[in-house]
């Protein structure tokens, strides 16, 4: 996908007809090697090139004063009209573009969305190559024996790289495989009526988190989103609802939107899929879930997607009207960061800003292995898009009594994406009485942007897949069940004439930081050749669970959320080492399921 940038157009737009001259290219994009699990295949494998827009730095500044409790632009988010018009494209970077690809004989291929930000190129493989200077090969997944084309370095003319971001399929790998690890499916088990936490039945959320019931909210909208062949089954849900509801909402279901065909089959249901939505479901009541099951992962017998999932997903929301769009999307799968390119870890990045300007709050699992799995070089892992600094991470916790950090909970620093203002007082404040790797070493990058932000239960919770009672863990479980306690707070917000919260983490880490029961025991795992490091929780946020999420007795965590509103003063972080300060008003912010291990009840 080639990406048009909207800074530093050079072109004049007076002109009617842009000119493009003869220009040197340069490389734009480089990896040494494909990532692990990859390697190259003879096969012959057609091939789809794609572009999409960008925009400006001014909007991600935009993005943070709406979300800081304080400033005037709090809680004003963007329409879809005036989002469009304000992070279009220029004009002259979409002629330029355009322009280009016409002197390269592919102007008759390109297509240009309605909204003018993205265009699709479909071109052979010799063209693109011509286009790109490069050299695609077919690569194989050895563990699934899905093929994909990719290349190791790409260029683009010097003149037109303040127009274009990203190109993609290019040096993205993409989804190699879900990460689930399956058990055999028991289907003697019991309704549960039990107010325990021996099993994280929505029963014992309830008691836990003390969220209360939702049954009184019909107004907004839960989005699910689900990537890599993972279908939600609605019959499943009729079956977990008649054991578990506890609110009065056993009738209640979800509908189902297939997003560049990735289609809604009722026969084939994932356990991903099922976990999302089930839970969801069992805490939002009657308030609408939406399923948004995207397409465009690696498949197999040769074929290459046509787009890639995340950007697929983000832009189909983007294109959505303001009565369609969810008020909260949770989002259980991730890549390792260092396997996603920049540019397009960047460019997803800012589709994350611009539905947060829209008023959407997203939430993201942190993942299931800790500080990483194999941490090559002697560095931590950590993932996107659960470090991009416009989402909500949420990393796990373990036991009710009281809740402890889980060992998988997935943390760390990012190696792209330079650490956010707002969080840079609560996280320097951890490095400076980190004991364990004394606040910097060459495990992990003190200056990314930190993550988890928040945590919630991640064991224990019972689930249903074909018709059967199973149970499963992870962060996977984290993030709807935090999600959905975040949507019950926006439709109470849009019952009573206020606006959605949007992007979560300027408030998180400043007003609603006193709502939030800090988790000081436990910590995750080390990986690889240095097993021994992972992170300890300890009092105030810390890389295990952030800033946690836990109740006070006989006061409603959504109660006091919506209390704790004060007024602070933020700067906004951009992505990997560019910062833009603001003087705000106000006193005083390989793509897989990142998953779950499944085990009998």
């Amino acid at each position: 996908m080639l990406l048009l940038g909207t800074l530093g157009a050079l072109v004049a737009l007076s002109s009617p007809v842009v000119a493009i001259p003869t220009s040197k290219a340069s490389i734009v994009q480089k990896i040494s090697n494909a990532p692990q699990g990859w390697t190259k295949h003879d096969a012959k494998v057609d091939k789809t090139s794609s572009m999409m827009e960008s925009f400006a730095y001014q909007v991600v500044a935009n993005c943070s004063q709406i979300a800081t409790p304080g400033n005037e632009l709090y809680g004003k988010h963007l329409s879809k009209e005036e989002a469009d018009k304000f992070l279009a494209p220029k004009p002259e970077s979409v002629q330029a573009v355009q322009e280009w690809l016409k002197g390269a004989g592919l102007g008759d291929r390109a297509e240009v969305d309605g909204s003018g930000d993205n265009i699709l190129v479909r071109a052979s493989v010799a063209d693109v190559e011509k286009l790109l200077h490069a050299e695609y090969d077919p690569f194989v997944a050895q563990d699934s024996g899905e093929v994909i084309m990719r290349t190791l370095q790409y260029s683009l003319p010097d003149n037109l790289k303040q127009h274009i971001d990203v190109v993609q399929p290019t040096t993205y790998f993409g989804v190699k495989s879900t990460r689930l690890t399956q058990i055999s499916l028991r289907n003697n088990e019991t309704p549960s009526n039990q107010t325990s936490c021996e099993r994280s039945n929505p029963s014992c959320l309830s008691d836990l988190y003390s969220y209360g019931s939702a049954k009184a909210y019909s107004n907004g909208r839960m989005g699910i989103a689900g990537f890599i062949g993972q279908f939600a089954s609605k019959s499943d849900l009729a079956t977990f609802m008649s054991k578990e509801a506890t609110q009065n909402n056993t009738d209640q279901s979800f509908s189902c939107v297939s997003v560049n065909d990735g289609g809604c089959p009722e026969d084939n249901p994932g356990v991903e899929a099922n976990l999302d939505t089930q839970y969801a479901r069992a805490i939002t009541e009657k308030i609408p879930n939406v399923f948004y099951s995207t397409g465009g992962s690696p498949p197999t017998n040769g074929s290459v997607p046509d787009n890639e999932p995340y950007l697929d997903f983000l832009n189909y929301l983007l294109g959505l009207s303001d009565e369609d769009l969810p008020n909260t999307i949770s989002i259980s799968y991730g890549d390792v960061e260092y396997t996603v390119p920049n540019d397009y870890a960047t460019k997803c990045c800012d589709l994350f800003a611009k539905l947060g300007a829209r008023g959407v709050s997203v939430l993201i699992s942190s993942g299931d292995s800790g500080v990483g799995n194999s941490c090559p070089g002697g560095k931590f892992e950590t993932a996107f898009p659960a470090a991009c600094p416009w989402v909500t991470t949420v990393g796990g916790t373990d036991g009710t009594g009281p809740e402890k950090a889980w060992s998988g909970s997935g943390s760390g620093f990012s190696e792209i994406f330079a650490q956010p203002s707002y969080q840079s007082d609560t996280v320097n404040k951890w490095l400076e009485n980190d004991l364990t790797h004394q606040g910097q070493n060459p495990y992990f990058n003190s200056s990314g942007r930190a993550y988890p932000d928040v945590s919630a239960l991640a064991t224990k919770y019972p689930i249903v897949v074909n018709g059967a009672t199973n149970g499963v863990m992870g962060t996977s479980a984290s993030a709807p069940v935090f999600a959905s306690i975040i949507q019950l707070i926006n439709s109470d917000r849009l019952s009573n004439g206020k606006t959605p919260l949007g992007f979560l983490n300027p408030w998180l880490y400043s007003s609603a930081a006193s709502a939030l029961t800090d988790i000081t025991d436990g910590s995750n795992r080390g990986c690889g050749n240095i097993g021994g490091q992972g992170f300890q929780a300890v009092q105030g946020w810390d890389p295990v669970t952030g800033l946690a999420l836990h109740d006070e007795p006989k006061k409603s965590f959504t109660t006091r959320l919506r209390m704790n509103v004060t007024y602070s003063t933020t700067t906004a972080a951009l992505h990997a080492g560019v910062e833009l300060e603001m003087f705000l008003d106000g006193g005083g912010s390989g793509f897989w399921t990142t998953g779950f291990s499944i085990y009998d009840l």
